[in-house]
């Protein structure tokens, strides 16, 4: 279902022109820029040329403005849960430069009659230019956003081996670049042959072996500092892993003479 708030087609500005939107705004925001603008990204003030395509999710902020003279703008607000638009790999929040922009600017102009008028068919035809729109747009944005989302993956991916730790979760792991859960668990995979937690189990585990050999914590310290809420769970994950306990595996790689039980709390 998708259901159209506003389509604005050659919206013009004045050159003091500036938008806030904070993230009490629970519709879709999609921008597409014919004159340079400023927009507010990861944490600056940043302009941008014209002909750019920026997609703000539900309960996003959003913050731009004129650039050097009157601005102008294609843009739209809008209600969806189609699963094409809601798990997009297009990344959110982030101006993406488009080459085809007549093909962008013929289908706003669509939207925005069929958005006007009531004829019969307008719900079929606003989600057939919708689908020819975002299919535009993720060819469009392909090789770009494939080429940054896969820099800003091998980034996160240094910092969970060297915070394996930490409370890794794969919601905050797309928030942080700026993509869909969907697309990050499927270009993680695709880039390192394993899913992102099991990555970071996989590197928690390695950090807690590197403790069992050489340091005096005890298991339930280690499993802490490994990220485990619980030493059950950090023992359930140490022996699936690893086919072995944390302390059978201590006992060993020190050359420990190993008891017949193992005690897991030391």
């Amino acid at each position: 279902m998708i259901k159209t708030i506003y389509v604005g087609y050659q919206a013009p500005h004045p050159e003091n022109f500036s938008y806030h939107r904070d993230t009490s705004a629970d519709e879709w925001l999609l921008i597409h820029t014919l004159t340079p603008a400023e927009f507010f990204v990861s944490g600056k003030w940043r302009i941008y040329p014209e002909n750019q395509i920026i997609l703000y999710p539900p309960h996003a902020s959003a913050d731009y403005r004129a650039c050097n003279g009157p601005y102008k703008n294609n843009w739209m607000t809008f209600y969806t849960d189609e699963k094409y638009i809601v798990q997009t790999a297009i990344p959110f929040n982030i101006p993406i430069q488009i080459s085809c922009a007549d093909s962008f600017h013929h289908l706003f102009h669509l939207l925005a009659i069929e958005n006007y008028f009531d004829y019969e068919y307008r719900e079929q035809s606003i989600g057939h230019l919708f689908h020819l729109l975002f299919d535009k747009l993720s060819e469009a944005c392909h090789n770009s956003s494939s080429v940054q989302s896969r820099e800003n993956l091998l980034a996160l991916n240094l910092e969970i081996q060297s915070n394996p730790g930490f409370q890794w979760s794969v919601p905050y792991m797309a928030k942080r670049l700026n993509i869909s859960p969907g697309y990050m668990q499927s270009l993680y995979r695709k880039t390192f042959g394993v899913s992102c937690m099991e990555d970071v189990f996989n590197k928690r585990i390695e950090l807690a072996k590197d403790y069992l050999a050489h340091s005096q914590y005890t298991i339930t310290q280690i499993a802490e500092l490994c990220g485990y809420q619980s030493s059950e769970h950090f023992f359930r994950q140490f022996r699936r892993l690893t086919s072995t306990t944390p302390s059978h595996y201590r006992q060993k790689v020190r050359g420990e003479e190993m008891p017949g039980r193992f005690n897991d709390t030391n």
